[in-house]
Formats: structure tokens, sequence, C-alpha cells
């Protein structure tokens, strides 16, 4: 009788301990999935870089005709190189922008101070070379060694205005 007792009691125990923690386990879940969600949803509608200006790196990225069908082989490509920080978010902006479908292979240099946006828009031919050496099809500049030389006038204006 006493055996069967503590049965009982070792039992009301457990369950009473999973009924707690289940609800707790389950909100740290949701706390979790849901900053996930809010970082890839802030990523994708606020204009931001991944780095400030003097903090940033550039990078020469070759983006092959096989890559340039799939922006989310670009942007794995440009998250791998610590330009991005979610392809998926960089994908959905591509699928949504006016730049769905239309990257172009070629080698560009990024920098991780530029926005999705500013990426964009320069692997879709407003600057830079495509696979057989030509110019952009928007009378993009060649991808050189010099990354002063491939930014737009605006770009330029920005980095003489803080110092860089």
């Amino acid at each position: 009788m006493k055996r069967e007792f503590r049965r009982t009691q070792i039992a009301e125990t457990v369950l009473g301990f999973v009924m707690y923690a289940i609800p707790v386990i389950c909100l740290l879940f949701i706390l979790v999935w849901a900053g996930r969600a809010y970082a890839e949803g802030y990523g994708l509608f606020v204009q931001k870089a991944l780095d400030t200006p003097g903090e940033a790196h550039s990078e020469m990225v070759t983006i092959t005709e096989e890559d340039a069908g799939s922006a989310m082989a670009v942007g794995k490509l440009l998250e791998d190189e610590r330009l991005i920080s979610s392809r998926y978010a960089f994908a959905v902006k591509a699928r949504l922008s006016d730049y769905s479908g239309s990257i172009l292979p070629g080698t560009y240099i990024l920098s991780s101070d530029m926005t999705m946006e500013q990426m964009l828009r320069r692997i879709c031919g407003e600057t830079g070379t495509n696979a057989d050496g030509q110019e952009g099809s928007a009378g993009g500049q060649p991808v050189t060694g010099e990354l002063e030389d491939t930014l737009p006038s605006e770009e330029k204006e920005n980095r003489d205005v803080w110092g860089q």
C-alpha cells in the first residue's frame, strides 16, 4: 500500500512539473521565433547597411550565370562574404523589387556599408561587368581594383563629406 502511494506521488509530481514546463518551453520558442521573424522583416523593409562606413569592408563578388538565375543563391554568396545579414531577406527584397529576375552575371565590388537596394542596383546592371567582360546594360563602369572608380557620384560625395 505504501509503495503504491509513493508511485502515485511521484507520478503526480512529474505530471505537475510537465504541466508547468510545457507552457514555459512553448513561450520561449514563441519569443525566439518571433524575434527572428522581426529581425527578418526589419532587414527586409528598413534600408540599413550591415556595417557603418568606418567599419565596412569591400569584397569582389563573382556571380555566375547559374547563380544569377536565383536571388537566393546570390544572397548566399553575399551572406558568405558577410556583406548582408540574411540571404532570405535579400531574396524576398529582390522578388518584391523592380529587380526581380534581372540579376546579371559578372564580377562586382560590393561593400558591407551598402544597403541591399544599392547592391541590387549594382548587380542588376547599373555598374559592373558581365561574364563576357562587357559593361553592364545600364552603362555601368567596369569593375577595377579601385572601389572609388565604381561608386556612383552620390556615394563618392557622401564619402567625401564624411572624410572616408
